[in-house]
């Protein structure tokens, strides 16, 4: 695009300088799906959910947890770092260690540990999955902050996050992809083409692992994109950060106020993002936002919110499951099928919820 062209784009405000947000409707309409939920577990800072042989892993800060059927948890390791990142897949359980690299417990790589290049290459893990016994796709969400700091990767305009081949025998890193802003999920299909979700740009890409091309499957989101969970009939299960809104859209296209924010405002109040919000009177607000007759509208503007969607095999939404600005399971970055159940864990929430049978194909 030439110099002129952004110049007229910035004036009108069309382009990369709307300030627009898509609306959530058809499959995304909004609903109580998420806040109806029954609890499953309470967990602080509930995050990364897998499936195993044994019962459900999440993480909780620097714990690795194993939940059985009924809840009950059990502390298997503590890290020295935040565990950003799980997978599992033939045995083997993949963890990714804030600032440390990838550690693999169980199977044919057990006790496989981070390489010193590995933890320079991948400081900022923010997904990870199994292509086989032998390669592990990792998502680095960032060159510049680590995975906690995702909110100032938003917020700076990062596109330094990049999409690796790590080989577990040779300990060969390969880069399939860099230039991203802020990759958070990553899924495999089947074949030689993966799914990755930029949450900054909002849309989910399809990267083929022999060529490196890369397409947009699913573009235009109203949110941004996090982690990509395998679901029945071949689908996948698309969680979110947060809904985006006008005043966020705003801020970054406006140069000199979101640099004196991120210098001079404390994070936590910053206006963007969060994976919760509404505990803390300092909290910046829209007059749409604050409670009328002692009510907070379910439809406000809203920094947090949970969000998680069920797509086809093409990444085609099909229905979605909503906790809103006046709900409690915000943050909801992880999910995982258990049976006929879908598990989500709402890191905002501090809690992991059970969807019963929507992994069948029923709505509980």
């Amino acid at each position: 695009m030439s110099a002129v062209s952004q110049l007229f784009d910035r004036f009108l405000g069309r382009g990369d300088w709307a300030v627009t947000v898509p609306t959530l409707d058809g499959p995304l309409l909004p609903n109580q799906g998420l806040e109806d939920a029954e609890t499953f577990a309470n967990l602080a800072d509930a995050d990364n959910l897998v499936r195993t042989e044994k019962g459900i892993l999440a993480s909780s800060a620097a714990s690795l947890m194993r939940f059985g059927a009924d809840g009950h948890a059990e502390v298997l390791q503590e890290f020295p770092g935040e565990i950003t990142a799980l997978a599992h897949a033939r045995g083997m359980t993949a963890l990714a260690i804030e600032g440390k690299g990838v550690v693999i417990r169980g199977g044919l790589h057990d006790g496989r540990g981070p390489t010193g290049d590995e933890a320079r290459r991948l400081s900022c893990i923010t997904a990870l999955t199994f292509l086989d016994s032998n390669t592990l796709l990792v998502a680095n969400g960032s060159a510049s902050v680590s995975a906690g700091g995702w909110r100032r990767d938003l917020m700076e305009k990062n596109a330094s996050g990049s999409v690796w081949r790590l080989d577990l025998k040779s300990r060969r890193l390969d880069l399939i992809r860099d230039g991203l802003a802020w990759p958070a999920g990553i899924a495999t299909t089947g074949s030689n083409r993966i799914y990755v979700s930029e949450a900054w740009r909002h849309r989910v890409l399809a990267m083929d692992l022999g060529t490196r091309a890369t397409a947009a499957v699913l573009e235009h989101l109203p949110a941004y994109p996090a982690r990509i969970a395998p679901a029945f009939n071949a689908g996948y299960w698309l969680t979110f950060y947060s809904v985006r809104n006008q005043l966020v859209e705003f801020i970054l296209r406006e140069e000199a106020y979101r640099k004196r924010m991120l210098t001079e405002v404390p994070e936590p109040f910053w206006m963007a993002p969060s994976l919760s919000s509404w505990r803390d009177y300092r909290e910046p607000m829209q007059g749409s936002q604050l409670k009328q007759m002692n009510v907070l509208k379910p439809y406000a503007v809203t920094r947090s919110y949970g969000l998680v969607v069920h797509c086809d095999q093409n990444m085609k939404p099909l229905s979605s499951f909503h906790s809103r600005a006046d709900g409690t399971v915000h943050g909801t970055v992880s999910a995982c099928e258990a049976g006929d159940d879908l598990l989500v864990a709402s890191r905002g929430g501090s809690r992991i919820v059970r969807l019963a049978k929507v992994a069948s194909g029923q709505q509980g």
